[in-house]
């Protein structure tokens, strides 16, 4: 049985999801945004922006196919207007712009059929925000914009920013780096989990919500499978965490028959962390559990997106706390991690001699995850063994940097070094990042005690680092085992 920290409720879509508009948010947003979603021979959007400005604002949409598929444009007067270069111009009336059009959503999905943007599945559809809501210009700061959504019975709406009051609301991000919305008929449920740093000791206990939507294409049974293996992943997550990664989160698993295994994964932070997930055909529990993207994609949620040329950040967390996740959920033996990172971190090995910032390819995968059991081994040594790189990457969510925002790489080291109580990842950084310097990894594996013999991992305790290494796959604290749903 899956542990009490999570549980699924089925949501009553129709009810839970559809809001009135005449309801208001808790405080008074830039703009507001009332959409209504029907099917008709496709599914159809209808939209009314109401923003306050004392200027002209111009709607754009993300590129010419939004701009393509809006089929009409009308100003608060239901003025017709054209659209121009750069898009619709409205002008301000006591204060307020108010602007009307409708948009053929299912024939933009079609149109795009990428998952990176958004795909049609019978009649669902998964969209960036950006895809269907036009961009008000014209404001000298970051427009807040609530967005309700009544939806025709059958059809459900969710994204994956935060609820104030009955509107679903985008602040401190452009509409363009927006994430993911689910829109149409398709299976949608509500998971609990626990709210970010709220599995530490002595801290107060709350629920988040992970959203989870299934485009249609997938049978009864492997419905039954996904959801399962969403919620026991999140669980490990958690545990690793001590907490969820985020308040609220979007996941998105879209079928592609035409596959077989689990594809293309992508997180969009922007206002509020939406993860995509490609299922090919014939994914039984074993192969769910036994692949790595569903878990790298959610601790891309618990982090800040790091500005600048810092990929190698982001993707080597990812890339090096994945299998540490599984380990200590009990769905990877520490022998098994430790032979993949012997196997595949020699890929990373050149970007030291070069700075990490200058990384490519499979570089920032595998440079990134280097540098990360570099900072596990020195936060450790530091700390004689009392905190660990997931004291260092907790800390900064706990701080409040979570996944929805943008920082730089020195904003981050420095929350991540009060977290520790040391002075690790500015070094570190300073070492590999604003200079050069080789790595000699074979070093690395020798002093802790790691050796490939044959195709299995020989451990030497007596080696120098063996107390670190000890610490780094499975933990310094007990964690909870998720169990697999065949061990049950």
């Amino acid at each position: 049985m899956v542990a009490s920290i999570m549980f699924r409720r089925t949501v009553l879509v129709a009810l839970l999801l559809s809001f009135p508009a005449g309801a208001q948010p808790v405080t008074a947003p830039d703009c507001t945004v009332d959409g209504s979603l029907t099917q008709s021979g496709g599914l159809k959007l209808e939209i009314v922006y109401r923003c306050r400005s004392g200027e002209a604002l111009t709607f754009q949409g993300d590129g010419n196919l939004v701009a393509s598929n809006v089929q009409w444009f009308r100003d608060g007067s239901a003025t017709a207007q054209p659209i121009a270069p750069g898009g619709w111009r409205v002008e301000s009336v006591k204060g307020v712009v108010e602007a009307h059009y409708g948009f053929d959503l299912s024939a933009y999905a079609r149109a795009v059929d990428s998952p990176s943007k958004a795909v049609l599945r019978g009649e669902g559809v998964i969209s960036l925000l950006s895809g269907w809501l036009l961009e008000p210009f014209g404001y000298t700061h970051l427009p807040t914009i609530d967005i309700r959504m009544t939806t025709a019975p059958g059809l459900v709406f969710a994204s994956g920013l935060p609820k104030v009051g009955d509107a679903w609301r985008l602040a401190g991000a452009n509409l363009r780096f927006a994430g993911y919305t689910v829109l149409g008929r398709l299976d949608l449920e509500d998971l609990a989990v626990p709210l970010p740093g709220s599995l530490r000791p002595g801290e107060k206990k709350g629920e988040g919500v992970l959203r989870l939507a299934l485009l249609e294409g997938f049978s009864a049974a492997e419905r039954a499978n996904l959801v399962d293996w969403v919620q026991r992943t999140a669980e490990a997550e958690a545990n690793y965490w001590q907490g969820f990664t985020a308040r609220q989160m979007l996941v998105v698993l879209v079928p592609v028959p035409s596959r077989r295994g689990i594809g293309y994964g992508r997180t969009v932070p922007g206002g509020g962390p939406t993860v995509m997930i490609e299922v090919g055909a014939d994914m039984d529990q074993r192969r769910l559990f036994g692949d790595w993207v569903l878990v790298h994609e959610l601790i891309h949620t618990g982090m800040a997106f790091i500005r600048g040329r810092s990929t190698w950040f982001m993707e080597g967390a990812a890339t090096y706390i994945e299998p540490i996740i599984r380990a200590r959920a009990g769905w990877k033996t520490e022998e098994e991690v430790w032979r993949e990172w012997v196997t595949d971190m020699p890929q990373g090995v050149r970007a030291f001699t070069r700075g990490l910032g200058e990384a490519s390819g499979r570089e920032n995968y595998w440079a990134g995850a280097l540098f990360m059991l570099l900072a596990d081994m020195e936060i450790r040594r530091a700390t004689d063994g009392a905190k660990g790189l997931e004291d260092c990457l907790g800390g900064v969510l706990w701080s409040g940097l979570d996944g929805s925002q943008r920082a730089t790489l020195d904003a981050y080291a420095a929350i991540c070094d009060r977290a520790t109580g040391t002075t690790v990842l500015r070094g570190l950084i300073d070492r590999y990042v604003v200079g050069a310097r080789p790595v000699d990894l074979a070093a690395v594996w020798r002093d802790l005690g790691i050796a490939m013999v044959g195709n299995r991992i020989v451990f030497d305790d007596a080696a120098p680092d063996a107390r670190w290494r000890k610490m780094i796959v499975m933990g310094m604290r007990p964690t909870p085992r998720v169990p697999l749903p065949w061990g049950n």
